[in-house]
């Protein structure tokens, strides 16, 4: 088995597929076990190149840290103005732009779309494949066929971990669920049903007799070469092409655990966070674009979970760090580049208060990190029409995978300061890190009047 989160070296058991063969199902598993370490653990990261592993979540999270609602997130309050998730636009005079630009972008989003409002963020009950739910020999063994399986269904990346309800949604939204606030407004080109963005249930309600206790988090590599065309058409169609391709990989993976007999609940963007509980899962640092940040992708992947009622006896993945946070220090190529100013250009991370966000309450206060503004990011969506990823494209780690960009990654993870600034400006001397078209014009949208007139070529 290759190690699916590739930043650090494996210690799941490895067994080849002519013994796998020989030994038969019982044989595998037995071969498997043997080959497991003793310790409660999956990937350690010792003997990485700069690479610790961390016991515990390596991000310091305040005393008064509260679950985030979801109500007030940056998508939901723009649903409830009247604005939609995306306003895409073509122009076949505009490079990346063009009509077949365009038709590429809306058709890499639709097993996601097919799916959203129907199989996602739903419980998927165990089915009566089996008389009664399967034991796996072990958690390890558990632990290895669960990531061979999500390897199998197309993931790039595979992290497990514990549920952890502070990443949890407080409040989800809910067609079902008591309206709050605002009323939602129809929103011309977006992707919710009218009327669910003010209304939530409490996450319990929403998922009522579900119990998770391990969360399997996914990732999925977007294209180097789509990407660098962004902010464009085409960098969104490789984008979204990542949320249909996690949201397959969910569905098959929601399925082989119901046929195994556990309940799951898929989910992409909602009911939590997909950040902290992929840093937990082991598949990367926090940057200081506020995305994960991978050994391997940098930021370039999209992530998703996977709640099950699956226990694996603490045996999970453990959280890393590499140096990326020393790294964004003294870089910046994010928020020098960020056509819409919303990525910090503080020193060092920090901690905002409730008090520090009231007036943004898109903001998630109570952890140490860099905060970037949500609604400026979101603006210039809707300005542009594209979901921009300027600030991923910039990004030094942002490179193909050839094997001198590797070395350097590898060599970031413990050179000093001094030396990260002096690889952030050779990346650009060597002509990498440009954004497409940082002045993507605003072709339909009214700040001023925050109207939505609908679709223009």
């Amino acid at each position: 088995m290759n190690d699916s989160n590739t930043h650090v070296p494996s210690k799941e058991p490895r067994i080849d597929r002519r013994s796998l063969l020989k030994l038969g199902a019982a044989g595998a598993a037995t071969a498997l076990v043997a080959g497991a370490p003793s310790a409660a653990q999956a990937n350690s990261g010792r003997g990485s190149l700069g690479v610790v592993a961390h016991d515990d979540f390596p991000i310091e999270i305040s005393p008064d840290y509260k679950r985030f609602d979801h109500y007030h997130t940056v998508l939901n309050l723009a649903g409830r103005r009247g604005i939609p998730n995306m306003a895409p636009y073509y122009d076949n005079d505009k490079p990346g732009f063009a009509i077949p630009d365009y038709a590429m972008s809306l058709a890499s989003a639709t097993v996601f779309y097919d799916y959203l409002n129907d199989g996602l963020n739903n419980i998927h009950e165990a089915t009566d494949a089996l008389p009664e739910p399967y034991t796996f020999p072990s958690s390890a063994v558990a632990h290895a066929q669960i990531k061979r399986a999500a390897r199998l269904f197309g993931a790039d990346l595979v992290g497990i971990t514990r549920r952890d309800e502070r990443w949890d949604y407080s409040e989800v939204l809910h067609s079902e669920g008591r309206v709050r606030g605002e009323t939602a407004k129809h929103q011309g080109g977006g992707v919710m049903i009218p009327g669910v963005r003010n209304r939530t249930l409490p996450w319990d309600e929403a998922l009522p007799g579900f119990n998770p206790k391990t969360v399997i988090v996914i990732g999925c590599e977007m294209e180097y070469e789509a990407l660098t065309t962004a902010p464009s058409q085409i960098a969104d169609a490789t984008a979204n092409h990542a949320y249909s391709g996690l949201t397959s990989i969910l569905m098959h993976m929601t399925k082989f655990l119901n046929n195994l007999g556990y309940k799951s609940v898929p989910s992409v963007n909602r009911l939590g966070l997909n950040i902290p509980y992929g840093v937990a899962a082991g598949l990367g640092e926090l940057n200081r674009m506020g995305l994960l940040h991978n050994y391997k992708y940098g930021s370039r992947f999209r992530v998703a979970r996977l709640y099950t009622e699956l226990e694996l006896d603490e045996y999970f993945d453990k959280p890393v760090t590499f140096g990326v946070q020393r790294f964004c220090e003294n870089c910046l190529h994010c928020a020098d580049n960020c056509p819409s100013q919303a990525i910090s250009h503080d020193d060092k991370p920090t901690i905002y208060t409730a008090e520090d966000v009231k007036d943004r309450p898109y903001m998630n206060p109570g952890v140490r990190k860099w905060y970037t503004d949500g609604q400026k990011c979101h603006d210039y969506w809707i300005e542009s029409g594209t979901a921009c990823g300027s600030c991923i494209t910039t990004c030094p780690y942002n490179k193909p995978n050839f094997w001198h960009h590797r070395l350097i990654d590898r060599l970031n993870t413990f050179l000093p300061g001094r030396a990260h600034k002096f690889m952030a400006d050779m990346d650009l001397l060597h002509g990498y890190g440009k954004v497409f078209d940082a002045k993507a014009p605003a072709v339909f949208w009214n700040p001023k009047g925050r109207s939505y007139d609908g679709l223009k070529g």
